[in-house]
């Protein structure tokens, strides 16, 4: 076999060479920009949002953005400039020259030859450099970008440019041509329209401002502004009235907090186009907070006992009246072991997709856990304890609302029926409004309760019934203790919080213990259609799924406490269940 010598190797690398540098010569050179940095000596630095990063070779255009604020730093300073890194790919190893140009706003250079257009005095030829490859390096002078008498505030939107020409001459011969990329500079110093003020709702100890836009599409934001007194705009810049700004607001609506009620706010909004301008006030809107009951406020008001303050993560505060039961639930829960196969994560996801191609027969994977997803009406007793004298869950929130949780347990034993142990868990959250203090009406104001029901069960399923005794049905009865996390937010979004006669604050965050019992029957998916439960076991490890009715009773007031809320309620549960 003949082996090629080093020689041989170079001759080939020295051809390749060639062919590359024959190729190359009829390609068209591509001019690209690296980066854009701060100049030198400049005392004005380009922000993000101008860009600063490479351009996309061979692109059209590659824009850049100054707004009004960019203008009048630009126009303050005394030597803002930036510092263009730029290089292009040469067509060939040959002859070729480049020249760099800016056009003021409004202006424009030619892009036919490398000096300055005879017709348009107004282009500024920087350089003009010959057989150099590699990258340039230009300073611009920000003043001659914008003209040295700009006015930032004249409303207008006009581009600069930013010019790179390179002039190639491939081969020998061969007639030169001039590549230009060109680069847009926009200067906006119009910004958005300003917005329509529509309301100014009072809250407890808040303002929430509704406005609108004529033409959304101009607008990425907004501010919203408010003082004690008129925002006038040469007010606002002599110092005179002192206002308060929120952050950018993507929406329409915004909530001011931390208000005095009784004492009248003045708000007012402005809109921020996407180059960052912004536009002058809406009209002026005027609000006064009003002295508003949440939800922890009046159950304490009516005579309420429980204290909350419970808050397990944060030093000094009170543990709640059933926290040891809490502890006591997590540590049955861990020395219960609850252990699951690496298919019922996925199983749970997928529990509504279930694979109807006939498979072959074939022999049930283990069985072994059970995982329910569940859809409850829940109403806490809040009002039990009242006795019909007092009504502050009622008042505030109304009737039940929907709850939402699960279950998954681990089998214990499984001879007639089966024996499980597993966790429980739940989702409540229910809005109302809080009531004037002065009508008793109904505010604009949101207050929420939310509560987060956990359980430890035992469970007895009658599986037999459906596994061997061909009856689509599984009885089953479970019991369990049980503790329900809660909170409640004022209208401002925080924990709403109450203060005593005599000065002590309690703070609407508690939980309470207790018991639990349910009964329910199970009916089998499986016979509607075999083959696609036999799929749903082979390819996702779930070996029955069922629809289920449930009866739940829940004693949830800390086994009859007189200081704790009292959340307890009997409640029917339907959903989707799963042996795994």
């Amino acid at each position: 076999m003949t082996r090629s010598t080093p020689k041989l190797a170079g001759a080939c690398t020295v051809a390749c060479a060639v062919l590359t540098w024959a190729t190359a010569g009829w390609a068209v050179p591509t001019v690209t920009i690296q980066s854009i940095e701060t100049a030198s000596g400049s005392d004005w630095a380009p922000p993000t949002h101008f860009g600063v990063g490479p351009s996309t070779p061979g692109q059209a255009d590659d824009v850049h953005y100054i707004n009004r604020a960019d203008c009048k730093a630009i126009m303050a300073a005394s030597q803002p400039a930036i510092k263009i890194n730029w290089n292009w790919t040469p067509s060939s190893i040959g002859n070729f020259s480049s020249a760099f140009k800016v056009a003021p706003r409004g202006k424009s250079c030619g892009e036919a030859t490398l000096q300055k257009d005879d017709t348009n005095t107004s282009c500024i030829v920087y350089s003009e450099q010959s057989f150099k490859i590699g990258t340039f390096s230009m300073e611009v002078n920000l003043h001659d970008l914008l003209g040295k008498s700009a006015n930032c505030d004249d409303n207008s939107e006009q581009d600069a440019f930013v010019y790179f020409l390179v002039q190639d001459q491939p081969q020998v011969g061969a007639a030169q041509q001039v590549v230009a990329f060109k680069t847009k500079i926009v200067v906006d110093l119009a910004g958005p329209p300003a917005p329509e003020l529509s309301s100014i709702a009072p809250g407890g100890g808040n303002l929430t401002a509704t406005w609108k836009h004529s033409d959304d599409s101009k607008v990425s934001g907004s501010h919203v502004y408010w003082a004690t007194l008129p925002i006038d705009p040469s007010a606002v810049a002599a110092g005179t009235v002192k206002v308060q700004k929120s952050a950018k607001v993507t929406t329409k609506t915004y909530q001011i907090k931390d208000l005095t009620n009784g004492t009248p706010y003045y708000v007012a909004v402005t809109a921020i186009d996407s180059h960052g301008n912004e536009s002058g006030y809406s009209g002026l809107g005027k609000g006064t907070p009003i002295d508003v009951v949440d939800a922890w406020q009046h159950y304490q008001a009516s005579g309420g006992t429980e204290e909350g303050g419970f808050a397990p993560c944060s030093a000094g505060s009170r543990p709640a009246t059933g926290g040891w039961w809490l502890a006591a639930l997590l540590t049955l829960f861990a020395l219960a072991g609850l252990r699951c196969r690496a298919g019922v994560a996925t199983a749970m996801l997928a529990a509504v997709a279930v694979a109807l191609a006939p498979t072959p027969a074939h022999a049930d994977s283990p069985l072994d856990n059970s995982a329910e997803f569940r859809a409850t009406r829940y109403l806490p007793g809040i009002d039990a304890p009242f006795a019909g004298k007092a009504k502050p869950y009622a008042d505030i929130f109304g009737n039940a609302d929907w709850e939402i949780g699960g279950t998954a347990d681990v089998r214990l034993w499984d001879r007639f029926g089966s024996l499980s142990i597993g966790l429980g868990y739940g989702w409540f959250t229910k809005e109302g409004k809080g009531l004037e203090r002065s009508t008793g009406k109904a505010s604009t104001d949101a207050t929420t309760l939310k509560i987060v029901p956990l359980s430890l069960d035992l469970t007895y399923r009658l599986d037999p019934l459906a596994h061997k005794a061909g009856i689509p049905f599984v009885p089953y009865a479970k019991i369990g203790a049980m503790y329900a996390f809660w909170w409640m937010l004022n209208g401002s979004g925080d924990y709403a919080t109450y203060t005593t006669t005599s000065g002590t604050k309690l703070e609407a965050l508690g939980g309470t213990g207790g018991w639990h019992a349910a009964g329910g029957l199970r009916f089998l998916l499986d016979v509607l259609e075999p083959s696609a439960a036999r799929s749903f076991d082979i390819e996702m490890g779930v070996n029955h799924s069922y629809l289920y009715l449930e009866y739940d009773r829940r004693v949830l007031n800390d086994f009859g406490s007189g200081k704790s809320i009292d959340l307890s309620d009997g409640v029917f549960s339907f959903g989707l269940a799963f042996d795994l």
